[in-house]
């Protein structure tokens, strides 16, 4: 009745059925459990559904982010598959049958721009010529040659390289829990470049093993070397991913000037041989080259594919994922293994080529915000594969007929991604 007085058996959860979640007004109430994900304006009305992001109650888990703005819909309390489940943070590009028909498209980009890269170079001949190189054994022999050993070599290698860089960069960002990691800043490409120069400049006349040259065997020693490092550090009781982060800018510092001291006492023309290793070129490898890093980008895409779930668990943070089963020390040192081996390949067989991992990874995840790790994993490595194509046509043709390394279009590229990850975050710090 109006103006009736409560009386003494009411509770304070009766008083303000509208009381937040966790507090001690809400526990209080016959429909919520204290410290649990309770229901907050009605018995249907779920923490995390549409009726509690309806309402004009905030977040039961972040009381300064109200469910549907930025700061929750970036925050890692949202769901994985919020587009399936019409969750306020979902984007109407953001659903699954979205996601196939982008990944589709993706696809059909990266074979156009494949076959761009056969009929494109310093020899342009027709597509019919093209197509009868790769189908007729009665064509011309040295265009048979050219297209079969020196142009369909280089597509393959921009395929499995920017694949298994960006698909590297995926793993790392999620293990070490920082948007900057990468191949490049964990330093298993300066490692690499150390390992090859050291290779040119002390054993320049050594001879190479199972057709490998001494380089290639160099720079694989080094960028190993380098991941063993880090994966020492990771077993280090209380090293945490932000310590590995730091771990890999002080190697890539150490492995730097153990460079710079080389290339101070080498000839000049051993010099000029270690800075033009250092760019990274798609045409130095043959097809022994492709099949070896294509078998490594291979295990490690089943095995990442593999604990897709595992990486979900493990946005929630190291905690919450041992609380469900994930050994998370474990995980971590495999996947930096696995990330290792990919990233010392490509780069020991084509040289450095940075940014992949940090351009392709953030791309699908801010198309794609709340996908899954499935979905981000494999979206990641054709997005890296295409993205490195793309890139080695633009080299080809910026200041034709002169060939651009790839290496320093990737650089342009991905500082400007690089220096947006970092404002990005800053301003979600603010």
């Amino acid at each position: 009745m109006p103006g009736k007085a409560p009386s003494g058996g009411q509770d304070d959860a009766a008083l303000h059925p509208h009381a937040r979640c966790g507090s001690q007004a809400h526990c209080g109430s016959p429909h919520a459990h204290c410290g649990s994900q309770a229901h907050c304006d009605s018995p249907h009305a779920h923490c995390d559904s549409q009726a509690y992001c309806d309402s004009p109650q905030p977040h039961c888990d972040s009381p300064r982010a109200h469910c549907g703005s930025q700061a929750y819909c970036d925050s890692p309390h949202v769901p994985l598959f919020a587009a399936e489940k019409g969750h306020c943070c979902s984007q109407p590009w953001d659903g699954p049958r979205a996601r196939v028909y982008s990944l589709a498209a993706l696809l059909v980009v990266t074979v156009l721009l494949g076959l761009a890269g056969l009929k494109m170079g310093a020899l342009s001949r027709s597509w019919a010529d093209i197509w009868a190189a790769l189908f007729s054994a009665s064509g011309d022999e040295s265009l048979r040659y050219f297209v079969l050993h020196l142009r369909l070599p280089k597509v393959c290698a921009a395929l499995t390289v920017g694949a298994s860089l960006a698909l590297t960069g995926t793993m790392l960002q999620n293990v070490l829990n920082n948007p900057l990691a990468s191949s490049f800043t964990l330093g298993l490409s300066q490692g690499a470049a150390f390992g090859a120069s050291f290779s040119m400049v002390i054993l320049p006349m050594a001879g190479g093993l199972a057709g490998l040259s001494t380089v290639a065997m160099g720079a694989l020693a080094g960028s190993l070397s380098a991941a063993l490092i880090i994966l020492a550090f990771s077993m280090v009781r209380g090293m945490g991913p932000q310590g590995l982060i730091l771990a890999g800018v002080a190697l890539s510092t150490l492995f730097g000037a153990a460079t710079m001291s080389l290339q101070f006492f080498a000839s000049d023309s051993q010099v000029a041989a270690t800075v033009f290793w250092s760019f990274g070129d798609l045409g130095r490898g043959s097809w022994r080259e492709v099949a070896l890093v294509g078998l490594v980008l291979l295990a490690g895409l089943v095995f990442s594919l593999r604990r897709n779930l595992d990486y979900d668990t493990l946005r929630w943070g190291d905690a919450q994922a041992a609380a469900l089963g994930v050994s998370v020390l474990r995980l971590r040192c495999a996947t930096l293994l696995m990330a290792s081996l990919m990233a010392a390949f490509a780069t020991a067989f084509y040289g450095v080529i940075g940014f992949v991992g940090l351009v392709a990874p953030h791309m699908v995840r801010l198309i794609f915000p709340h996908a899954g790790h499935f979905f981000l994993l494999g979206g990641s490595a054709l997005f890296g594969a295409c993205f490195l194509l793309a890139a080695d046509l633009v080299a080809q043709s910026i200041i034709y007929p002169a060939l651009l390394p790839v290496g320093i279009v990737c650089a342009f590229t991905g500082v400007p991604v690089f220096l947006y990850i970092l404002f990005r975050g800053a301003r979600a710090h603010a």
